[in-house]
């Protein structure tokens, strides 16, 4: 069995891009309502 590595990458820039804004985001949006809820509990 052999197996053959395309010599093209599997995602493009736009790709790699889309993901960094999409955990980015996520990040942000934990930290503001982490902040909230302390703020709640308080």
């Amino acid at each position: 069995m052999t197996t053959t590595a395309s010599p093209t990458p599997s995602f493009s820039f736009a790709d790699a891009l889309r993901a960094i804004k999409a955990f980015a985001g996520a990040a942000v949006s934990v930290v503001v309502l982490g902040e909230y809820a302390d703020k709640r509990r308080a």
